[in-house]
C-alpha cells in the first residue's frame, strides 16, 4: 500500500467511524508549501467511544496499534501510534486538547482538497499551522514555516499570527524568519 493510499484508508475509515478529525503534519502542510517528503500521516481527533474502538477494528487489518500512549511534551496532547504492518509509515492520532489555540485552531479548520493524496479532508488555516510549528520550533518546522511564509504572505492573517505567537513566546522566532525572507518584488 502506497502513502497516499494509506492517508485516503485512514481517512476514509475516521468519516466511516463518525469520528471528528482534523489533518496535520506535513499532509497539510503540502496545502500551503512545497510538497515535500513525509514518514509519517498526523490526525487530530476527538475521541469518543464506542466510535474509537470501531475505527482501531477497520485498520487493524492494515495497521497495529503501540499500545504505549505518548504524551507531546509542549501542550500535554496525548497521542497514539498506528504502525504500518508492512512500511515504515505511521500514522500518529493526536488526541484534541483543551489548549487554547488548538481549540481555536479545531474550529477553524476547514474542508479542502488534499494535495498529497487527492482527497477532501478537514485542515487547519495556514496561519494555524504557522502558529503551531513555531511553538515546536524544530528545525524542519522553522524551514516549513519559512516555506508557507514564502508562498502565504499576501494571504495570511498577520494580527492573528502576531498575537498568538506573542502568548506563546514566539514572535522572536517568527521576526527571524522574515526577515530572512528576501522581499518579494
Amino acid at each position: 500500500m502506497k502513502q497516499t493510499d494509506s492517508v485516503i484508508f485512514v481517512l476514509r475509515a475516521i468519516e466511516h467511524a463518525g469520528i471528528d478529525y482534523m489533518v496535520g503534519g506535513s499532509v497539510a502542510y503540502m496545502n500551503y508549501a512545497i510538497p515535500r517528503a513525509t514518514k509519517d500521516f498526523d490526525l487530530v481527533i476527538q475521541i469518543h467511544e464506542p466510535e474509537f474502538t470501531a475505527f482501531l477494528k477497520t485498520v487493524e487489518s492494515v495497521f497495529d496499534l503501540d499500545p504505549q500512549i505518548y504524551v507531546e511534551s509542549l501542550t500535554g496532547t496525548k497521542r497514539y501510534i498506528l504502525q504500518h504492518r508492512k512500511t515504515a509509515f505511521d500514522v500518529e492520532l493526536f488526541i484534541k486538547s483543551e489548549d487554547p489555540h488548538h481549540l481555536l485552531m479545531w474550529s477553524r479548520k476547514s474542508l479542502r482538497r488534499l494535495v498529497f493524496c487527492n482527497y477532501e479532508a478537514w485542515v487547519p488555516t495556514a496561519e494555524d499551522m504557522i502558529i503551531q510549528k513555531l511553538r515546536w520550533g524544530r528545525p524542519q518546522d522553522q524551514v516549513d514555516v519559512d516555506n508557507m511564509i514564502t508562498i502565504q504572505s499576501p494571504n495570511l492573517d498577520w494580527s492573528y499570527i502576531e498575537t498568538w505567537c506573542n502568548q506563546h513566546g514566539t514572535r522572536p522566532l517568527l521576526e527571524q524568519i522574515r526577515a530572512s525572507i528576501p522581499p518579494m518584488d
